[in-house]
């Protein structure tokens, strides 16, 4: 037993005097002559007796009277399981409002069920008590304590969340509050969620422990079917050409689902649905073949029609289709070799412009894809910002040196890059054996890995100096460690470089069937790399292409939602990005989202739900207990809900015992009046 106010029981030490009193009484008796004592001494003894018993008495009650109210002042209480020293109670508690909560349950959907849970407990509290309600949201205005009326208000304002948001990151963020200006406080942690598997991770969390009572809802039908990604197979979008859109969809059940249809929308056209199955706990990648006939951007969704969860049945992407690239090819004068010209001029979506080194302007770098210098004995100095901002831009820049460069000049350019730099002309015969299959750019192009071919034979080359700061990937080479043809990302393009001319005397690549390959799949894959779709809850940073005025910032809209934000320009002097950081609180809506300035669409974003969700297999009670003892935590104890349907409260309670103690005390009082009164001596 504890006590709220132990300094009252000093009080204790007052009982003395009563008992001093009674044991020192100097009442004084007169003596009376009686002439026959036999009978009146019987008498006086028998009045002695009674007088004696009936002081005792008094003087017990009137010992307890005071002992009762001392310790009624100073609040008796035995601690409940969660209480120390204090009877303060702070409470946090965690409603977990992710969309897996939209399974059924007893009451609705698991979050109606759970937040009935939540009101029940918040009504059983004290008055005073200090309250903090977290989501998974945890957004900063959850970050400090409110009233039992007002936490109840919020509560039923709590609505999904496309969040999935770990539950160690929730436990971190109250165990930050414990350590405030109320650390002297009994805190109590109070968890409402259905515990999935996906979001309840512990192994790594390692906090001291805070009594822990936490309600699991449980799903009726504990099965999902869903998209969890789509792609396509190669980054190359063409006019009038057949393409598949790939997917998986996955059975998060133990039936075997069949003959599910899966419907294709691109732009408002629709091809055949595809019909899918997929056994029990299994997956199934399947694709739709469609084909793009006009271009400019498009918004793609792909449904699956469930009777379960429904917030991850579409699945939304974009992409763009171009009706030609831009290619500018700068060479050292008109008599240079025309092969790549040649190359390009086979298809009119190719917009191949060639200029002279001499003779470029910025004009000619402004909004090409794919700049080609060939045949450049030496990198003119105003060509540095040029290329750096068609890098910015997102182009991709191809560099081929020529007979006679200037390895000097190449280098300091490269090296700006942090490229490989260029060594001394090599006169070595050799063959390209390695060949990089395996790359992206590379995706589509063949059926099979290309074997027993003849490799490209180098005669003279100029080495590329590698180092290991250097980051790129080798596209051809002697072997994998001496490259002769490499790719690197820089800012938001990418650039190439060959380690020497596309000229017969040096090398008979450009005869060879990989050239051709190479080539035209640079420029088709040189457009800006735009991302399929993004994730609400951690979408990456955009880089952009286009120059955005400060004064007419970029907008992401989206009209049916009434979403309308402005998000953060970081602009550096080798990218330019969009941030969506401090908006994703707001981005609550899976679907498109454009990209306006100056009130012209610039791009359209497909924002999709964490799949993370979409896993509704959740742990078992003795996994959730397990959980918190391999995290240290020993005091988590399930709160359940009796046969009515209410939760179980009294657990939570400190056994208090001022109002006894209070009631013991009038009623010793009472007995002491009584006695007074009633026993005549």
């Amino acid at each position: 037993m504890k006590f709220v106010h132990p300094e009252f029981l000093w009080a204790l030490f007052l009982l003395a005097v009563p008992v001093i009193i009674h044991l020192f009484s100097f009442r004084r008796y007169r003596t009376v002559y009686f002439s026959r004592v036999d009978l009146l001494r019987e008498v006086t003894e028998d009045s002695r007796t009674g007088v004696k018993l009936k002081h005792i008495l008094v003087l017990i009650s009137r010992l307890l009277a005071m002992i009762f109210l001392i310790i009624a002042f100073a609040q008796p209480f035995i601690p409940g399981s969660d209480q120390q020293e204090s009877t303060e109670n702070i409470s946090l508690i965690y409603l977990d409002n992710s969309y897996s909560m939209q399974a059924d349950g007893k009451d609705g959907n698991l979050l109606n069920e759970c937040k009935n849970r939540a009101i029940e407990l918040v009504k059983s509290f004290d008055a005073d008590e200090k309250i903090a309600l977290f989501s998974s949201d945890l957004l900063s205005s959850e970050f400090r304590y409110y009233t039992s009326n007002d936490i109840i208000d919020k509560i039923k304002k709590i609505d999904f969340t496309p969040k999935a948001t770990a539950l160690s990151t929730v436990l971190n963020a109250m165990c930050d509050m414990s350590t405030g200006e109320y650390s002297h406080a009994n805190y109590r942690v109070f968890l409402f969620t259905d515990f999935q598997k996906s979001t309840t991770k512990l192994d790594e969390f390692r906090r001291d422990e805070i009594p822990t009572y936490y309600y699991q809802s449980a799903a009726q039908i504990k099965e999902n079917i869903f998209i969890d990604s789509v792609w396509f197979e190669t980054p190359v979008h063409r006019l009038n050409a057949p393409i598949d859109i790939w997917f998986r969809i996955q059975n998060q059940s133990d039936v075997a689902q069949t003959d599910l249809s899966v419907t294709l929308d691109i732009t408002g056209s629709q091809p055949a649905p595809k019909r899918v199955s997929v056994e029990a706990r299994s997956s199934e990648i399947s694709s739709i073949n469609f084909t793009d006939r006009e271009p400019g951007i498009k918004s793609g969704k792909l449904s699956v029609a469930t009777g379960q969860l429904y917030f991850d049945d579409s699945f939304f992407f974009s992409y763009e289709i171009k009706d030609e690239v831009k290619i500018l090819l700068v060479t050292n004068s008109s008599n240079d070799n025309r092969n790549l010209q040649q190359l390009y001029q086979l298809d009119p979506y190719y917009n191949c412009t060639v200029t002279e080194i001499k003779s470029a302007t910025q004009d000619d770098f402004k909004g090409k894809e794919l700049i080609i210098i060939q045949n450049a004995a030496e990198i003119p100095g105003g060509f540095h910002d040029l290329i750096k901002q068609a890098l910015k831009d997102g182009a991709t820049v191809a560099m081929i040196p020529s007979k006679n460069t200037n390895t000097t000049n190449w280098n300091i350019f490269l090296n700006e890059l942090h490229l490989p730099g260029l060594g001394n002309l090599t006169s070595k015969a050799g063959e390209l054996s390695y060949f990089n299959y395996e790359d992206p750019l590379y995706k589509g192009v063949f059926e099979s890995k290309p074997e027993n071919y003849k490799f490209p034979q180098v005669s003279s080359y100029y080495p590329l100096q590698v180092s290991g700061s250097q980051n790129f990937i080798t596209l051809f080479g002697f072997n994998p460690t001496m490259p002769y043809m490499i790719m690197s990302q820089h800012a938001n393009g990418r650039i190439i470089l060959t380690a020497g001319p596309v000229d017969m005397e040096y090398n008979n690549f450009q005869n060879h069937a990989l050239f051709a390959a190479t080539y035209l799949r640079i420029a088709e894959t040189s457009s800006f790399q735009r991302p399929l779709y993004m994730t609400i809850g951690s979408m990456e940073n955009l880089p952009q292409r286009n120059e955005i005025d400060e004064k007419e910032p970029v907008h992401l809209v989206n009209t049916d939602e009434g979403v309308d934000f402005i998000p953060q320009l970081i602009n550096t002097g080798n990218s330019r990005m969009l941030s969506f950081s401090q908006m994703e609180d707001q981005l609550r809506q899976s679907g498109f989202y454009q990209l306006k300035a100056y009130d012209k669409t610039q791009d359209i974003l497909a924002l999709n739900y964490n799949r993370n969700e979409s896993y509704t297999e959740a742990l078992s009670s003795d996994d959730v207990k397990t959980a918190f003892l391999n995290a240290g935590w020993t005091q988590s104890t399930p709160l359940t809900a009796n046969d009515s349907g209410n939760l179980e409260v009294n657990q939570l309670k400190a056994n208090e015992f001022w109002r006894w103690s209070l009631i013991l005390s009038l009623l010793f009082i009472a007995v002491e009046i009584l006695l007074l009164k009633f026993w005549k001596s």
